[in-house]
């Protein structure tokens, strides 16, 4: 009888380990903490027969007080020189687009994500309008993927419907022309709406309420419902917003190579902001020598609750920056990370940046 009862226990036991390797390795455990920081590196080396470069990073605990590269991982993907990055815990994957100039590229390439949020090729998806990509959006419930391309004669947003299913060239669910042919950078999505930064001269950013939520593939073209200036901007390239701590963040840079200088142009009330017209004022502006910024073309908000950090990419500097949401002016970066690979002589450009921060 115990014997038995022997048996059947070792059973139970061998059932649990069982399910415990079961676990789905797409996502972390939900009551986890988490702080990943993906960066995208422009970098690529046509010479097949030579050490090819880790074209993304993953620092998988960019919070950390004391060392933001704490345990960071490299990845190369198939992108022949990454540019923007983009991860949704939803959609399970991480988007990164390609830097059509270095060679033709004309992909977004898909990569999965392991528990620890170890990246994998998955597959990518084909389209040969895809020239020139530069900020991207997912819509859960939707299930689209939305991404801003440039060309010379146009200003694009393309949609692509089920984006984690396709590994083909297929018809684009929608296709929107800006009605400006404007220099458009990073894209992102706000209740309905869909929020977008503009570059240039008094540069800024344009609200397209309602937008996202028409399946009418005939809609071609819409004018913004709100055109929001930077007054003195240059070259507004990252966005950022966090609707938790309702805040904005945008990068912002004069180009003069080495002697450039950056700013990171932080929004204290993204809600009153999207409901102005016309010119909008920083509450903050982080720039000077000692913030290290020359050319920032990307910026990540920690959007939890009363989170601390700011993160921001650097092209000019070859570096990724970590500041303070409360940082104003010339101060230094809490935390920087730059990207070398053994056996290559430089030091990596970050091209784009897209952080997983949940608890």
């Amino acid at each position: 009888m115990k014997l038995r009862y022997l048996f059947a226990l070792l059973a139970v036991v061998t059932l649990m380990g069982f399910y415990s390797c079961e676990k789905d390795d797409d996502e972390p455990p939900v009551n986890k903490s988490i702080s990943r920081l993906y960066i995208s590196y422009s970098d690529f080396n046509p010479n097949t027969s030579q050490t090819k470069f880790n074209n993304v990073a993953l620092l998988p605990f960019s919070d950390d007080s004391s060392k933001m590269d704490l345990g960071f991982q490299t990845f190369t993907s198939n992108a022949k020189g990454g540019r923007s990055i983009y991860f949704n815990p939803s959609a399970q994957l991480v988007f990164q687009g390609s830097d059509y100039y270095l060679a033709a590229d004309t992909f977004i390439y898909k990569l999965g994500v392991g528990e620890t949020g170890v990246l994998n090729d998955k597959a990518s998806i084909p389209q040969n309008r895809l020239t020139n990509v530069r900020g991207m959006v997912f819509h859960p419930s939707l299930d689209k993927l939305y991404a801003i391309n440039i060309r010379p004669d146009s200003s694009m947003l393309y949609v692509m419907d089920r984006p984690r299913g396709l590994t083909s060239s297929q018809r684009m669910g929608q296709q929107f022309k800006f009605n400006e042919n404007a220099d458009y950078w990073d894209v992102t999505i706000v209740k309905h709406g869909l929020v977008v930064s503009k570059s240039g001269t008094n540069g800024g950013i344009e609200i397209y309420d309602d937008l996202i939520i028409s399946r009418d593939s005939t809609i071609t073209s819409r004018n913004p419902s709100k055109i929001l200036t930077v007054a003195n901007s240059n070259n507004i390239q990252g966005m950022s917003v966090d609707t938790v701590n309702n805040m904005l963040a945008l990068t912002d840079f004069v180009d003069n190579g080495a002697a450039s200088v950056g700013r990171i142009l932080i929004f204290d009330d993204y809600s009153a902001i999207s409901q102005a017209t016309g010119t909008i004022t920083p509450t903050r502006i982080i720039t000077g020598v000692n913030t290290k910024l020359k050319q920032p073309i990307d910026v990540e908000l920690d959007f939890r609750k009363d989170s601390k950090y700011v993160y921001v990419a650097d092209k000019e500097s070859k570096a990724v920056y970590r500041f303070l949401k409360t940082d104003n002016g010339n101060v230094a970066p809490n935390a920087t990370y730059e990207h070398k690979q053994s056996g290559v002589n430089r030091v990596f450009t970050p091209a784009g940046i897209s952080l997983d921060a949940r608890n």
